[in-house]
């Protein structure tokens, strides 16, 4: 008998969808469903026993990779996948790399040993070039920050847009003096969300300073330090802008801890429109990223990818939303 392998090439599918043509998964289009059993007819091979040994080649599930499980945005990401996932008879491990990349190496060996079927990358350490070799031999979404890459699907938001509104509606409010507390420089978004900053301010003729765009990693403790820090200067900024909700809260509380008032003596705005951001006080103007959406997506791009239906766009942006609360106001003449 000629090997598995033969009957799948012999169709112009993948093992794979021979399987699950033989499963009579849900996941076939019926064109490939009718191609697939021509073809086995056709070799006069006996479905039963070829299906019992065709059935190893899908497990039924995929992995989410995240630098951590404490992500900002993961917990809704996360329902949205599980949601679609769950829809389509897939079950989803969730994998933390802790940025190492020694360790999403060892944890991608479960794609490449098959123990996955796909798997969802919320943040990566690997190169734009290695995570497009890897999406060349295997179904590969990258959700919420991703690289520019030909082989695998990406689905975020527009974060140059997204800081751009961000920094207009401070524009809008009468601010001029404007700084920026971005996030780490690994991060894709990082750059995007620095590019909306400068594009606004020099739309509006107002000269990008250095010393006010500054480096954090999304974290608490980085805007506490840099409110103090820019707060105590003569010409302070009268508003900043932060990568994360987290930064953000962090600028409120180090302005507060000068005597200075949120938003009267400086607004701030935050990214992502967590939870964390509406129980500040006062509660933080935030870039509302579709969390669930983003994930929901995620996982419809890795179904579609499985199936070997690559569509023309592998981009996907959803749309963002800028969230108005206190701690922005128009500034006082």
């Amino acid at each position: 008998m000629r090997p598995i392998q033969f009957v799948a090439k012999t169709a112009g599918v993948s093992v794979a969808t021979v399987s699950r043509v033989l499963n009579n998964s849900p996941l076939v289009k019926e064109s490939t469903r009718k191609k697939v059993m021509e073809t086995i007819k056709a070799l006069d091979y006996e479905p039963n026993s070829l299906g019992r040994e065709l059935r190893r080649a899908e497990t039924r599930r995929v992995m989410v990779l995240t630098p951590s499980l404490v992500f900002p945005i993961m917990a809704d990401v996360y329902k949205g996948i599980q949601d679609v996932a769950q829809q389509n008879g897939y079950q989803v491990l969730v994998c933390a790399s802790e940025d190492n990349h020694d360790k999403e190496e060892e944890l991608l060996q479960m794609l490449k040993k098959k123990i996955v079927d796909g798997v969802i990358v919320v943040a990566s350490t690997l190169s734009a070039e290695e995570l497009d070799q890897l999406a060349k031999d295997y179904s590969i979404v990258q959700c919420s920050e991703y690289e520019q890459v030909q082989n695998a699907y990406s689905v975020s938001v527009d974060n140059e847009q997204a800081a751009y509104d961000a920094v207009a509606h401070l524009l809008s409010l009468g601010h001029r003096r404007i700084a920026m507390v971005k996030g780490g420089s690994a991060k894709s978004s990082s750059a995007a969300r620095e590019q909306g900053y400068r594009r606004a301010l020099e739309s509006a003729g107002i000269t990008v300073r250095p010393e006010w765009i500054r480096e954090s990693d999304y974290e608490y403790q980085n805007g506490v330090d840099l409110a103090v820090e820019w707060l105590q200067t003569a010409d302070h900024p009268t508003a900043i802008f932060c990568s994360s909700d987290a930064t953000a809260i962090g600028c409120v509380n180090g302005a507060i801890s000068l005597g200075k008032s949120v938003p009267d003596d400086v607004a701030i705005v935050g990214f992502d429109d967590t939870m964390e951001s509406l129980m500040s006080r006062p509660p933080i103007t935030t870039v509302r990223q579709p969390k669930y959406d983003l994930g929901r997506a995620a996982m419809e791009a890795l179904l579609q990818s499985l199936r070997g239906e690559a569509g023309e766009n592998k981009t996907i942006l959803l749309p963002h939303e800028i969230v108005i609360r206190e701690s922005t106001k128009k500034q006082s003449r």
